[in-house]
């Protein structure tokens, strides 16, 4: 610690002294002591105890200031003329130390009964230091463990049913649609006369029987043939034979297997003769048809 320091915590009551001293000349003349080379001024209580001196080589010293009362205000001096002066703001104060890390919690003791309120202490003096590196953030506690779940209320009474609401009136039937005229009924054709019935005539004599006529010849017929048709394996097929002269008498018709059955055989014209087969076979089949 250097000198400076030193003299601001002792230099106040030495300063007392002196001017107690001498306060009845400060207003006449100052009072000049020159001490001895290698000696000082001394002040002396009553039982020789040394209270201040002042060295030759400027040095001041009050043994029994650590007897003294402590004080908050400190007292400093001004470098270039040695003048004891109020300290400026800041001085005397220290920078804050860095914020040690935070111990384990201890565990909690029980609670101990409430103490008697203190009284207010006056309030210090604010220092002037300038604010200390914030200390690292403590580690997080643990979480605590979850409170037992409360008991489910009772459930509430069902409400009563409300009354069911009046039914609505039924709404008007709408107008009956216009109904459709009716068309003309035709007139009746008048109902013809009937006919008187006529009076039973009376039976004739049968007559007499005629003589036999002769016989008469024999006709030649003339057979003509239909072109023939493949019948095909299924539906129906038609042929038709046609007279080349005169008018057809007689027909017939032919399949070359029992296959295709003859549903229709029949004179189809003065001159032709037709037949049709069910066909399941794909042969031929024919139309003959026997004119005169």
């Amino acid at each position: 610690m250097s000198k400076n320091r030193l003299r601001r915590y002792w230099v106040a009551p030495a300063l007392s002294s002196v001017l107690a001293l001498h306060a009845a000349g400060v207003l006449a003349a100052d009072i000049s002591v020159t001490p001895p080379a290698g000696g000082g001024f001394v002040v002396k209580g009553q039982g020789g105890q040394e209270r201040l001196r002042v060295q030759g080589t400027g040095e001041v010293y009050v043994p029994g200031l650590s007897a003294t009362p402590t004080n908050t205000t400190l007292t400093c001096y001004d470098a270039a003329t040695g003048q004891l002066t109020q300290c400026a703001a800041g001085i005397g104060t220290g920078a804050t130390g860095a914020t040690g890390a935070t111990g384990a919690t201890g565990v909690t003791g029980a609670v101990g009964p409430t103490g008697v309120t203190g009284a207010t202490g006056a309030t210090g003096a604010t220092g002037a230091g300038a604010t200390g590196v914030t200390g690292a953030t403590g580690a997080t506690g643990a979480t605590g463990a979850t409170g037992v779940t409360g008991v489910t209320g009772a459930t509430g009474a069902t409400g009563a049913t409300g009354t069911t609401g009046a039914t609505g009136a039924t709404g008007v039937t709408g107008p009956q649609g216009i109904q459709g005229v009716t068309g003309v009924t035709g007139a009746t054709g008048a109902t013809g006369a009937t006919g008187a019935t006529g009076a039973t005539g009376s039976t004739g004599a049968t007559g007499a029987t005629g003589a036999t006529g002769a016989t008469g010849s024999v006709g030649t017929l003339a057979e003509s043939q239909s072109a023939p048709a493949n019948c095909g394996n299924s539906g129906t097929q038609t042929v038709t034979a046609s007279c080349s002269a005169g008018n057809v008498v007689s027909g017939g018709c032919e399949s070359l297997t029992f296959d295709n059955a003859i549903i229709a055989t029949k004179r189809s014209s003065a001159s032709q003769w037709s037949c049709t087969f069910s066909c399941t076979n794909a042969l031929p089949v024919t139309a003959y048809a026997y004119c005169q």
